[in-house]
């Protein structure tokens, strides 16, 4: 019989820090709500090869070296095979400096966030009890808009940027709206949840680049709200997000996160009111690595750049949205100096019942998402994006050709999305034969 067990620990930094998400030009100057990480312990037998631990962290993003050291840590204390713990980051870009894109990474915050990352999977894993999980699809279509837009003229537009809507086509591709809920319950007691872990595609910025207050953002209001009217641990994981946005000229201010916070939360609970958990539970849990080539710099941007830098004052300059000019210029020397090296990739796949989970290290573009989806032999497919290292974006073939933001602060190769789709459908295959 399959058994679960969950756990809650809170993750706020206790003092003011430089956040990730923006560019922002000073650190945080207070706490709107809560940080936390989220863990879920699944376990098929009494056997450790297929325990499995979930989790789900309100930060901008974990790299790799913090992952390994959380997945050495909890194997030490718990048993579970370090391949078989997933750490997941919602995105918020109202967190602390995990990474440190424009400011200095915060190393004392990421060694506490690294022993409650651990605590979480050991309380998680010392209340595992017998339980029965199911799982079901719907969508949500207020939050999540496709941000690429086309103009008259024939350039590719965010849709945070200000420009005549008279001139504005519209949407390059159309979003991913699905929302996956799956429900974990106790088995001897079908109304006491254990989790409810729901996945959806966005971007966790409605808290702009002139919010200097620490926030989950929209998906931990949700994940409170779903706590609150069904009990147990609500565990939010994002999908294939990188092409797609909140709508950015408006509602960017905390009524825009209670709006969305809200109407999140509604559609998984009216999901999860759906769901008849089953006992007789199969899993199965498998990790992959490979690489795909790194960017190549053409002699156009390599100019670019260098002229851009030359007026580089050395200073942050905050920004509501995208990046500076000196930002990119920066990229792209780093770029250029790694020229004819590959980015390392490690997919997670994680199959619970009917539905399937696929974890990337990064931003993928929600066709890539949609794509994976479709060719998957399971029921359901669920991408969480942002899980066990940050490699930044990664856009279609299609969508390089164009042009746009993510495009041109991408480290991934146009060849990137052929090799993906070849792992993912490797990975799906391998656990839907080993279930």
């Amino acid at each position: 019989m399959v058994k679960a067990g969950a756990a809650k620990v809170d993750i706020t930094p206790k003092t003011s820090v430089w956040m990730d998400g923006m560019m922002r030009d000073h650190k945080s100057e207070g706490v709107h709500d809560p940080l936390f990480a989220r863990a879920l312990v699944i376990s098929e037998d009494e056997s450790m090869e297929k325990r499995m631990a979930l989790i789900s962290c309100d930060v901008c993003t974990i790299e790799g070296a913090a992952t390994e050291e959380i997945r050495k840590l909890a194997s030490e204390e718990t048993g579970i095979p370090p391949e078989n713990v997933m750490i997941a980051v919602t995105h918020t870009h109202s967190g602390p400096a995990t990474h440190g894109f424009f400011n200095p990474k915060e190393e004392e915050y990421v060694k506490f966030f690294v022993s409650k990352v651990v605590q979480a999977i050991c309380e998680a894993n010392d209340t595992l009890r017998p339980a029965a999980i199911g799982s079901v699809s719907g969508q949500e279509d207020t939050i999540s808009y496709y941000r690429r837009l086309w103009t008259k003229e024939g350039k590719i537009l965010m849709n945070w940027e200000e420009y005549p809507p008279e001139n504005i086509v519209g949407p390059a591709e159309e979003p991913d709206l699905e929302v996956g809920v799956v429900k974990i319950v106790s088995a001897d007691n079908p109304n006491s949840v254990i989790a409810t872990v729901f996945n959806h595609a966005g971007h966790p910025n409605i808290l702009s680049g002139d919010n200097y207050h620490i926030s989950s953002d929209y998906p931990g209001l949700a994940a409170k709200i779903v706590e609150d009217k069904l009990g147990g641990v609500a565990m939010f994981f994002n999908g294939a997000e990188g092409s797609i946005d909140i709508d950015g000229l408006k509602d960017r201010d905390l009524e825009g996160v209670e709006r969305a916070g809200n109407a999140l939360a509604n559609v998984v609970v009216d999901l999860a009111g759906k769901i008849e958990p089953k006992k007789d539970i199969k899993t199965a849990v498998t990790l992959k690595k490979f690489a795909v080539p790194i960017r190549a710099i053409t002699p156009e941007e390599r100019d670019w750049a260098s002229e851009a830098l030359k007026k580089d004052t050395g200073k942050v300059t905050a920004l509501a949205d995208g990046v500076s000019d000196e930002y990119k210029a920066t990229l792209f020397q780093k770029l250029d100096k790694k020229k004819g090296t590959q980015i390392p990739v490690e997919m997670m796949g994680i199959a619970i019942g009917d539905a399937a989970f696929l974890s990337f290290p990064g931003e993928l573009f929600n066709e890539i998402g949609r794509a994976i989806k479709k060719q998957s032999p399971f029921t359901r497919t669920y991408i969480i994006g942002l899980a066990n290292d940050y490699t930044g974006y990664f856009p279609t073939k299609k969508a390089i050709g164009e042009g746009g933001y993510a495009v041109s602060t991408r480290e991934a190769d146009a060849s990137s999305e052929e090799i993906i789709m070849k792992n993912s459908a490797e990975i799906l295959s391998s656990l839907k034969t080993s279930k």
